[in-house]
């Protein structure tokens, strides 16, 4: 939401009588040159009249508004009232003297950041508006005005006169003669002739008698008690004048102590020097070069002292320079920044840091105080231990600070608010170190603390980073040897070899992993390696013969490796087939299909049990029943929603280890990423609601580096992700994959019954078919494996192929890969291409029917524009004379009967000038002419007879069409 008209804040003061004190209002007005009526309270509904949202302000105008609803009086009563149920009014809580000071503490601190606020701001100020809301007359002079205390003594026969007098600049005035409205007391703030000012040192209740008088007497007889109670208290701070007396001259450094001093806008501390005189300590920020005391010390003797500065303090601000101090506002130290530090003890720090050096120079700094209370400047040291108990790391940290031992588990509340001040039992702080706030903070975010102790999950061991004084062996993973077996039918490339040994640490420290490689770098070949290396090293490959004590010879069958790997439903049928060809020894079942529950007794004698997504969530009371050794997720950002029905049944499934396989870990939002840590170990970013305050809200509403980098260091032991590019050197110049699609259910039967057809029609004629008559019929049968639409127009049939296409493509453009997508049918083609315009994303084409200069024109803008990322090509337009060599990716949508025509199509993108590896996808529908197709390419060597006609049949497919046709 915008504001609807430009706005300006206001405040009036008036005096609350049941506080006895001025009470400040909000109101909100058009900005105007000259505001002459307050008659809007900014209350909500006037701010949302303007437009005007609050956490959209600045931050001192929401100060100054919380402020003043801070002072309200129901604010007041509702915040105090809860120990003193029977209390009706203010006045009733204020019989309770302790909640009286309570109540004027609240009002002392809001009050005071009401007008520091209102002089830096220049807020428009009012004093006692009164019901006619008339600004103009009531306003008061808000420009930063002190108003500076002078005390003058004079001494005669019969006692002293005691006057004081304000100075305005360089005007001196009584009290008396003027009109003051006293609004604070300390520290003090006035209202003298309609202009707001700071009265200097000196609390205003002094002021009181000389409103109505311009000097008291005291007598001779109460002059030692009067000066003895009332002069310590303010002589040190205000100068004081005085005739009649003996002079004392104190012009000598006794000492320089170094304090703090609080910023309260930039919220920092800074450095101020003060120089003791030998009872007086000038503050070397001020101008102030004299100070006289009147001593009492020597009864009826009183005299003057007289402090006065020299130049010897120069020697001081030098050293301070020395350490990289120096003067940065209103004569304060600090170390000198452009950029704003956010450690506001920055300063402090240096000093505690520089204290020995300090001191040799000079320097006092064993009183640092803030607040009334001592930073220790003392060196500490840290001891501690580190005990494995299960799962968990027991952790011992103890601090040692002077005489106090302090157990780490006491600071956990400052490190995780980021307080560098710890009260010790004295009542003195302790300034943790700015670097424990990064050093400890996963820690501290990730541990339990039981009984002093903090227990970490072994597997948040990259929190103990960095932490020299725990004994950290923090290769609790270490990287598995290993030497490919021969039951594994393929040859590892040096990168997937190491992927393997990653994974096989992972299932050794009985940790789970997640393998992020890249589509087409082979996490399916990794994936079936680790199992065999697994089956070997459990000793579950042979069968064992045992002979007991009469040498009888009992065989014991080898126990099933009982691996569930969960993928969706389109690929189980690919790593079925994956697996058979790279590790044909595994027995292996497709829990898939309607009558899946009668293959359930076999799981527990099974090696691998290949399932989809939507099965676990259905069969999870039948699944959850079994312990596997191991749960593999392909694809497993399908788990990415934490509240979806298949999350919650996949960690139902007891297993021992787990691998969860994604190109895509991290889709939408970092919520992707906390389902899969949270399945391959679970707690390891804590709780849902702990990781989106801890890690989800600062990385991505804050964007917080230090968390961001946080999150890193604790996921990486878990995730392996190599990219093309990383590993080109060890990729193959051509990767072939066929890639099987389920049809539709209704597909699948349409399919099914004109297979019948064509059955009946082809194999049971008198004499041969004609061969138009096997094309036009296997045709029919290719387009409806493709999508039924090729077929039927008007048909409401799905396509399964269409769908796995679709979502193939969406992954390449996520991943930015450039592909060629090729078809013999041109109507295939437009159903891709109506995809792409309904989800805008952008693509070339080209068909039978592209011109020669537009096709020139696709083939430009694909080779040299980073979009379009996609280019669909029928197969017969542009199996030749194309040089295409910004694709990576090369997809067949349906297979060609000529095979060498498919060979052209791969040449479009893999030739010389191109630079990156080629991946070619073949997309088989299951159980269909394409399937037996892809078959007898394979097994009866048909790639050697090639022509390029459409009407071309192989002789050896006309000879197979009862396998092509059988089931």
């Amino acid at each position: 939401m915008e504001p609807t008209k430009p706005f300006q804040f206001c405040f009036d003061i008036s005096l609350e009588k049941n506080l006895n004190v001025y009470i400040p209002t909000a109101y909100i007005v058009e900005n105007t040159s000259e505001i002459k009526y307050l008659d809007k309270k900014a209350s909500p509904n006037v701010l949302e009249s303007f437009g005007i949202v609050f956490e959209n302000l600045d931050s001192n105008t929401k100060r100054i508004l919380t402020a003043c609803d801070s002072l309200k009086p129901e604010f007041i009563f509702k915040k105090f009232s809860a120990k003193i149920k029977s209390a009706k009014t203010i006045a009733d809580l204020q019989k309770d003297s302790k909640i009286d000071f309570a109540i004027r503490q609240h009002l002392k601190f809001n009050l005071s950041s009401f007008y520091d606020l209102i002089v830096k701001e220049q807020f428009p100020l009012s004093l006692n508006l009164g019901p006619e809301k008339d600004f103009y007359r009531s306003r008061v002079n808000i420009d930063p005005l002190d108003f500076e205390p002078q005390i003058q003594f004079d001494k005669h026969a019969e006692g002293i006169t005691y006057t004081l007098s304000l100075k305005e600049n360089e005007t001196t005035f009584s009290p008396m003669d003027i009109k003051a409205e006293i609004l604070l007391d300390e520290p003090g703030w006035l209202i003298i002739n309609k202009k707001l000012g700071q009265l200097k040192e000196l609390n205003s209740k002094k002021l009181m008698p000389f409103l109505k008088k311009k000097s008291i007497e005291i007598p001779s007889k109460l002059v030692d008690d009067y000066f003895k109670s009332f002069i310590p208290q303010i002589a040190k701070k205000i100068d004081i004048e005085a005739t009649g007396f003996e002079i004392e001259l104190r012009d000598k450094i006794i000492s320089c102590t170094i304090q703090p001093i609080h910023d309260f806008f930039k919220n920092c501390y800074y450095l101020n020097l003060y120089f003791d005189y030998n009872g007086y300590s000038f503050d070397a920020s001020k101008t102030k070069k004299t100070h006289s005391f009147v001593d009492f010390s020597v009864a009826n003797e009183p005299k003057i002292i007289q402090f006065k500065r020299n130049s010897e303090e120069s020697f001081f601000i030098e050293k301070l320079n020395e350490i990289g101090l120096t003067k940065i506002k209103n004569e304060l130290f600090g170390l000198h920044s452009e950029a704003e530090n956010k450690d506001p003890y920055v300063n402090i720090q240096l000093i505690i840091d520089n204290k020995e050096k300090l001191k040799s120079l000079g320097f006092t700094v064993e009183n640092l105080k803030l607040e009334s209370r001592e930073i220790v400047t003392e060196s500490y040291t840290i001891s501690a231990s580190k005990e494995t108990t299960g799962d968990w790391f027991d952790i011992k940290i103890i601090i040692t600070v002077g005489n106090y031992k302090i157990n780490f588990s006491e600071i956990i509340p400052n490190i995780k608010s980021k307080e560098r001040l710890f009260a010790l039992p004295d009542g003195n702080y302790f300034l943790i170190p700015l670097e424990w706030f990064s050093k400890y903070g996963s820690l501290v975010k990730l541990a339990k603390t039981e009984n002093g102790v903090l227990l970490l999950r072994k597997s948040n061991f990259t929190a103990l980073d960095g932490i020299s004084e725990i004994d950290n062996d923090l290769d609790q993973i270490h990287q598995a040897e290993f030497t490919a077996s021969d039951l594994i039918k393929a040859t590892l490339r040096p990168y997937q070899i190491d992927g393997v040994k990653w994974l096989l640490g992972h299932f050794n420290s009985n940790m789970g992993a997640c393998l992020a490689d890249d589509m087409g770098l082979g996490k399916t070949l990794q994936t079936l390696s680790v199992l065999v290396s697994v089956q070997e090293q459990l000793g579950f490959t042979t069968k064992t013969t045992n002979f007991d004590l009469f040498a009888n010879e009992t065989t014991i069958e080898r126990e099933p490796l009982k691996a569930l790997i969960v993928l969706p439903s389109s690929l189980v049928f690919n790593w079925f087939n994956e697996a058979g060809k790279f590790t044909p020894h595994f027995s292996k079942m497709q829990y898939v299909g309607n009558d899946r529950k009668s293959l359930a007794s076999r799981i527990n004698s099974t090696d691998l049990i290949f399932t989809s997504y939507s099965i676990i969530h259905r069969d999870i009371s039948i699944l959850e029943k079994y312990d596997f050794r191991y749960l593999i997720l392909d694809e497993s950002q399908y788990i990415k929603n934490k509240n979806s029905k298949i999350f919650k049944a996949i960690n139902k499934i007891s297993t021992g280890h787990k691998i969860a396989l994604s190109g895509t870990p991290i889709e939408n939002s970092l919520d992707d990423l906390w389902s899969q840590m949270q399945f391959i170990n679970p707690e390891i970013l804590g709780s849902y609601a702990f990781f989106m305050e801890n890690f989800k809200n600062p990385i991505e509403k804050k964007q917080n580096e230090e968390v961001l980098a946080e999150l890193k260091n604790l996921i990486q032991p878990y995730i392996l992700r190599r990219t093309k590019e990383q590993v080109l050197k060890d990729l193959p110049e051509l990767t072939e994959q066929i890639y099987y699609c389920d049809m539709d259910p209704e597909q699948e039967k349409l399919y099914e019954k004109e297979k019948s057809k064509a059955r009946n029609f082809l194999l049971k004629t008198d004499g041969s078919p004609d061969k138009i008559s096997i094309i036009n019929t296997l045709m029919k049968l290719r387009q409806l494996s493709n999508h039924p639409k090729m077929v039927d127009a008007d048909s409401e049939i799905d396509s399964g192929k269409y769908i796995a296409v679709t979502n193939y493509l969406e992954s390449l453009v996520k991943g930015k890969q450039k592909a060629i997508i090729f078809s013999s049918f041109v109507t295939n083609l437009s159903f891709y291409t109506d995809w792409c315009k309904e989800n805008k994303i952008e693509f070339c084409e080209i068909t039978g029917e592209t011109p020669a200069e537009k096709r020139e024109q696709q083939v430009k803008l694909f080779q040299e524009k980073e979009n379009p990322l996609l280019f669909f090509i029928s197969l017969k337009a542009g199996g030749v004379g194309l040089n295409i060599t910004k694709a990576s990716y090369v997809l067949f949508l349906d297979p060609w009967w000529n095979p060498f025509a498919e060979k052209q199509g791969v040449g479009r993108a893999h030739r010389i000038g191109q630079l990156n590896k080629v991946n070619v996808i073949r997309f088989i529908s299951k159980n269909t002419v394409e399937e037996k197709i892809i078959k007898l390419q394979e097994n009866k060597k048909l790639l050697s007879d090639s022509l390029l006609e459409e009407s071309y049949i192989n002789d050896e497919i006309e000879g197979n069409l009862e396998y092509i046709l059988g089931n």
